[in-house]
Formats: C-alpha cells, structure tokens, sequence
C-alpha cells in the first residue's frame, strides 16, 4: 500500500495537502492548534499554553472546552494519514498532567512534512554553499526556499502575542534570505535581476541600510556609481537626521564607490 504524504503550510495560511490534494483542516482556531503544535517541534504544549497563544486577549470562559474539541477533531484528521518518508502516521499524544491546565500534548510528525522546517534548512544549506565558495548551489537553494513563501505566516490566524512574534520572526529571515538571494546573483554577475530585487526590497524595507549598500554595489556593477553615491549619501543623511547616527556599513561603502571613481578617472 503506497504512503500517503502530508504536508503542512505554515508560510502563509494555514493549509495542509496529502499527495498534492488540499486538506480540509476546520476553522482557523483549529488551524491555530495544529500550527502551534507543528511550530513546537516535537515538544509537549500545554493547555494553558495553547490558549494564551491563540487568543489575542482574555480567552472566553469555554476556551478550554473548545481547545479539546479541536484536538479530538485533529486527532481523527490526522490518523487517516502516514508521513510519505517513512510511512509512519502522524501522532498527536497526549500527556497527563496533575491538573487540567498542565495537561499537554506533542505533536509527532516528519520534521520535513513542515514548509517551515524545509524553509529554515534550505537557508542553512545555502549559507554553507555560499561561504564554501559554491555561489551557484547557493543560489539554488536560495530560490527553492523563497518559493515556499506564499505571503504572510500563519495568514488568518487570530493577532495574538504568539502569532505576531512568529511572524516577525519568520519575515526577518524571510528578508535575510531575500538579502542573501541578491548578494549571491551580484556574485555571479547577475546585476540586472540584483538590481531589481534590491530596488524592490528597499520600498518594502526602507530603514534597512544592508540593502541600500547592496543596491548601490549592484548601481556600480552597472557603470551608475553616481547613482551609487548619491544612494548611499542620501541614506547617510537621513540616518543622520533621524538617529544622529552615520551606520560603519554605509560610510565604508560610500568610501569604496569614491575611491573607486577617482581610480577610473586617474586611469
């Protein structure tokens, strides 16, 4: 009997497909349950953890029944299923606690069937490419994870403290990894499609002067280093203004497009 592969959406809303097919998972406090306990790694969550994690504010007098009612229904859904790796099911055990609020549950399940486990690995696969010297096999890996972002991480999920700080988390290295992607197409002389990531990265990112120094590296590849520097003196002034801070990376890069400059013109 062939395995049935199940596979879990975190990058985006919460989603779930079993050979490619979507899952029908219930409504998004459902939802939320399920993400939380894939989020856990394999750790025991209590009950009282869950509900702080999933309501934004005070939880409602019934949320502990509710919590039930959607492990019951969890358990069920995903007993129909085994992981495709090694054909084992996903597990969803339960641990006893001396009262009701310490009573927890684990989440047992192939850590890749989880998008954002494969997103997290990728990133540390391209890391060592890159710092190997293999530019290309980085890049590779760079592209394949940021194809398993499908917006916003746990998407439809209810604001709590919980849910927002695992977004962030998830976008700053969804961003890093952005960042990463551009410096290893510069490196491979790719500056066109470098410049046009960099210059979108900076309107969704505009505080962030890693990618001003970035994009102005990808202008000078280009031949535009007046464009460079004016870049990057702009950056300078407003970090000025603002912060009455002159960021080492910004002045050591508008000190390389100057140098630069004046060898071309002395040459």
């Amino acid at each position: 009997m062939k395995a049935i592969s199940l596979q879990f959406g975190l990058l985006g809303p919460v989603e779930a497909s079993r050979n490619g097919e979507h899952v029908t998972l219930g409504p998004p406090q459902r939802r939320a349950v399920l993400a939380i306990l894939l989020l856990s790694a394999r750790q025991a969550v209590t009950i009282a953890a869950l509900r702080e994690r999933i309501w934004p504010g005070p939880p409602p007098a019934s949320a502990t029944q509710a919590l039930h009612v959607h492990i019951h229904h969890l358990r069920q859904l995903l007993g129909q299923f085994t992981d495709g790796t090694n054909g084992a099911a996903p597990r969803l055990a339960t641990h006893p606690g001396h009262i009701p609020e310490q009573v927890s549950y684990v989440l047992h399940t192939a850590p890749d069937s989880v998008d954002v486990t494969g997103f997290q690995r990728l990133l540390e696969d391209g890391e060592t490419a890159h710092t190997e010297g293999d530019t290309h096999t980085a890049l590779t890996h760079y592209d394949t994870a940021l194809r398993l972002w499908r917006g916003q991480p746990l998407a439809e999920l209810q604001p709590s403290a919980y849910v927002l700080s695992t977004r962030q988390g998830l976008a700053d290295i969804h961003l890093d990894l952005s960042k990463r992607r551009a410096a290893a197409l510069l490196e491979l002389g790719a500056t066109a499609r470098a410049t046009a990531d960099l210059q979108n990265l900076r309107t969704q990112h505009p505080g962030d002067e890693s990618i001003v120094v970035l994009l102005a590296r990808a202008l000078c590849a280009t031949g535009s280093e007046s464009r460079a520097l004016r870049l990057v003196t702009d950056e300078l002034d407003r970090w000025d203004r603002e912060y009455g801070l002159r960021p080492l990376s910004l002045l050591d890069q508008r000190d390389s497009i100057v140098h630069g400059s004046r060898s071309k013109g002395t040459s």
